[in-house]
Formats: C-alpha cells, structure tokens, sequence
C-alpha cells in the first residue's frame, strides 16, 4: 500500500480524475449571454439608424383613386425623394407618410436650409399625368396619410396657371411639418413639371 504524507497530492493513479455532473455548468453560459447582447446592442443600432434616416417601412399607400375613375400608382417618398434625407431628417414618420406618383421622375433638389436653419428642401420632377390629376392626387392621398389640408388653389409663387396643395402634420421629434406641391401647367409634350417642398416649422409653431 502507497501512502502519502498529510498535504501532498496523490499521484493520478491513486484517485480518479473529477467528472462534472451531467447538466452541470460548461463555461458557455456567460460567453452566450454576452453573444446575446452584442446581437441586440447590433440589431437595435440598425433599428434606430433605419428611424433616423426615414426609411422606415411607415408607407402603406399604393394608389389613390381619383374622382374621374383614374388609378394612380404611388412611389414611397423614402424611395422618391430619399435626395433630400441628411442627418437624420425629415423623420421616419414625416418622410415615410408621403408618396408621389410612381412615374415621377427627379430633376433636381434644392436645399435652400444648407444645414444652418430648420429643414427646407425642395425636390423638382416630372409626370406624364396632367396638372389636374397631380393636384387631385396630393389632395386625395395627403389625408389618408395623416396630413391635414390647409390649401388647395392658385399657386403665387408658381407659373402663371400653377397651382398648390399645402398639408401640416406634426412628428414625434416634437415640431410642426408642411409640404407644399406646386404644380405647373402641363407642357404641349404631355410632361407636368410639379415640386415637392418640405419643410420644418419653427418650434412652437402648430
């Protein structure tokens, strides 16, 4: 018989090496739980990125049917007007709550705020629809977006036989929104030129 003295080690023959209980703690706990965060802390970045920029799938409206019969297809701002989306602005609930008929095509953006006044950007386009259908579009589809009318009628600052629709709705970054399209008389090619405004109220403005 092998003895030891009182303190020391036996060797590995004289005891059997300790087994863990089935169901008992590996190690990977704690490295799964951290795994865990990162993929939230990841998915929530992404998230609250996607809200800041407006892209955020608020747009619901395909088409609006307008008083004659005609059908218009509808392009999500987010897609159409994504020109005039910087740092943040306009928000996910003010950018994703407006459309454009879906043949539109951009010309140009004008930032008349160049990031040292509250948001205003304007975005020229083009349709193949008329005037009168341009205007009846906005009229009909801004509401069931959630934006209230304010003007429907001639536009002062447009060319001669312009005319205007201009909505307000409020956002959750706590300001006032008013888009305004005027829409120029249809050309002898068929094309209505028309521009989209967006604009940010100052604060306290409602």
């Amino acid at each position: 018989m092998v003895t030891t003295e009182e303190g020391a080690r036996p060797g590995a023959d004289d005891a059997p090496a300790p087994v863990a209980p089935p169901g008992g703690p590996t190690g990977r706990g704690p490295a799964l739980v951290v795994l865990g965060l990162a993929v939230l802390i990841v998915v929530g970045g992404g998230l609250a990125s996607a809200l800041a920029t407006g892209n955020t799938p608020t747009y619901t409206l395909t088409q609006v049917r307008l008083p004659d019969g005609t059908s218009v297809p509808l392009a999500p701002a987010t897609t159409a007007l994504h020109a005039i989306a910087s740092l943040g602005q306009p928000p996910a609930d003010i950018l994703g709550k407006l459309g454009v008929p879906a043949d539109s095509r951009v010309q140009h953006v004008t930032n008349s705020d160049r990031n040292t006044a509250q948001f205003d950007r304007t975005v020229a386009l083009t349709t193949g629809l008329s005037a009168t259908e341009v205007s009846d579009t906005f009229r009909l589809a801004l509401p069931r977006l959630g934006w209230q009318i304010l003007y429907v009628g001639g536009a002062p600052q447009g060319a001669p036989g312009a005319a205007e629709v201009l909505a307000k709705q409020g956002s959750g970054d706590g300001y006032y929104w008013e888009v305004g399209v005027v829409i120029s008389p249809t050309t002898t090619a068929g094309v209505t030129p028309y521009t989209v405004e967006l604009f940010e109220l100052p604060d306290g403005t409602n």
